[in-house]
């Protein structure tokens, strides 16, 4: 099995495991490899399916994507795990059972419930152009530079629809807040002030439901926060980790 991931930074500083969400890969942390690389060793993951990692076809797709991580934590020492919507839904569901195996987690732009549009689905099917026009609209906040939309939407259009189908149904199906309060890792949760997707309220049931927990609401970001306000977005994690 095997995973590509994407890395940067001293492999002996504290390593970061950075995960994607539907439909993503390793290029939706471009501006955490560059800016957080004079501290940390960096390491982005392609999932099962997405970026360069080739699709296995597992029948249990959120096993295969734990799978994934569980085998990239593995290789290094007490990371720090970070998951952006999808990712932060696997991020929950891996430290829950592997609490042993990880210094800390970062919820980004995610919840303890990850509901997700009908009309998502309908567009994945029937008008995958649809779908990506819409990413521009859902994924960012309105003072967004036009460059950042584009370069995602070229990033979109390298997955194949299925996959991100899949990938939003496995967020359909999660549903852990009656188990959140169970995490007892360090958690830092990062959301952007106007994400339409995963709105604030989801991060602050995060921070009260996890007793170790700091939240971090950054202004001017929708839901890809990480891109939006990467500046503030490394800043917030340095000052965590420090």
């Amino acid at each position: 099995m095997k995973v590509h991931v994407e890395t940067s930074g001293n492999k002996k500083a504290q390593p970061i495991i950075f995960i994607h969400g539907a439909g993503g890969s390793s290029a939706t942390w471009m501006m955490q490899l560059r800016g957080l690389s004079d501290k940390f060793h960096i390491v982005a993951i392609d999932l099962n399916g997405h970026g360069k990692t080739i699709d296995r076809y597992e029948q249990d797709v959120v096993s295969s994507y734990l799978e994934d991580i569980n085998q990239i934590v593995r290789e290094h020492d007490s990371p720090v795990l970070a998951g952006h919507s999808m990712g932060g839904m696997l991020t929950q569901l891996y430290a829950l059972e592997n609490n042993d195996q990880i210094k800390g987690i970062i919820l980004v732009s995610t919840g303890a419930k990850l509901r997700v549009m009908p009309t998502i689905f309908d567009m994945l099917e029937n008008d995958f152009e649809n779908y990506i026009e819409a990413v521009g609209n859902f994924m960012f906040h309105s003072g967004t530079s036009p460059e950042i939309i584009e370069a995602s939407k070229v990033e979109v259009r390298k997955c194949r629809p299925d996959i991100i189908s899949r990938d939003f149904r496995a967020c359909d199906n999660f549903d852990m807040m009656d188990r959140v309060s169970e995490l007892i890792t360090p958690t830092l949760i990062i959301v952007g002030q106007e994400d339409l997707m995963t709105p604030v309220k989801y991060s602050q049931y995060l921070n009260n439901q996890i007793k170790d927990s700091t939240l971090k609401v950054i202004e001017n970001a929708g839901h890809a926060v990480m891109l939006e306000q990467s500046r503030a977005f490394n800043n917030a994690i340095k000052e965590w980790l420090n």
